[in-house]
């Protein structure tokens, strides 16, 4: 699993950090959280033999059934359970409570103020819950690791951090060309063809970091792999998260 510097863990986590201030209305702190964000630090990736050769797959954890759990795509073919999404597992849910706690104790050094406004955004989303889950592929189709987080929430809430979230992949992206997400306009994907990773930290990665908003659920995708990794597979996953969203059903 990557080590990645902090600007892309609130990318991914959805972190109050940037998300809480943005949903707050906190223009100031929000463009300071943007200046901050370094797109020139080393980042450090490598992709788990364990979850992409001949090592064992990950065993796939037991997760109570739950509506927004049920919105993650199952394992596509060719597909196994990829390596924990931090602390949380590899296929975790948190009820809205819960998150809201990690949500109040993901940022200390708040002012009283900061504190207040944090609090109010928080109530204003309406938090019903977030899901998550990770994916791994072998190296005959370029060893790849996918992560797909779900935060259930009130849905002008979440478009209004969406659009936070588009100009944040925008900002940290490496100037490689996004792919487009097919039937989905409003899905917006940024590409970084320029880091190294591997073991030796010289290996060629290329990550693909998107958003979208389904209604209720925002999702948070991002898929990296080495040689023969396309981003137009990450596309194609994270299209295929979408059509899940919209009709479990139906989606492989």
């Amino acid at each position: 699993m990557p080590a990645r510097r902090a600007n892309r863990r609130t990318l991914a986590l959805v972190s109050a950090a940037v998300g809480v201030v943005v949903l707050a209305g906190g223009g100031v702190a929000a463009a300071a959280a943007l200046a901050d964000a370094d797109r020139t630090a080393p980042t450090r990736y490598w992709v788990a033999e364990d979850h992409t050769t001949g090592g064992t797959p990950a065993p796939v954890p037991s997760v109570p059934p739950n509506e927004l759990t049920g919105k993650l795509m199952p394992l596509p073919a060719d597909y196994w359970p990829g390596p924990d999404l931090d602390t949380e597992g590899n296929h975790w849910f948190l009820a809205g409570d819960k998150a809201l706690e990690g949500f109040k104790g993901a940022r200390t050094g708040l002012s009283s103020s900061e504190r207040a406004e944090r609090d109010k955004a928080l109530a204003d989303l309406k938090l019903k819950g977030m899901a998550g889950r990770s994916y791994a592929r072998g190296e005959g189709r370029g060893a790849a690791v996918a992560e797909v987080r779900l935060t259930q929430a009130d849905p002008q809430q979440l478009a209004a951090f969406a659009e936070f979230t588009k100009k944040f992949i925008e900002f940290t992206a490496g100037g490689g060309e996004a792919p487009q997400v097919e039937g989905y306009p409003q899905a917006k994907c940024g590409l970084d063809d320029s880091l190294k990773g591997g073991k030796d930290g010289k290996e060629k990665i290329v990550a693909v970091d998107c958003v979208a908003v389904e209604g209720d659920v925002l999702v948070t995708f991002r898929m990296y792999g080495s040689k023969g990794f396309a981003a137009k597979d990450a596309a194609s996953l994270f299209k295929q998260q979408l059509d899940h969203l919209k009709s479990p059903g139906e989606s492989a």
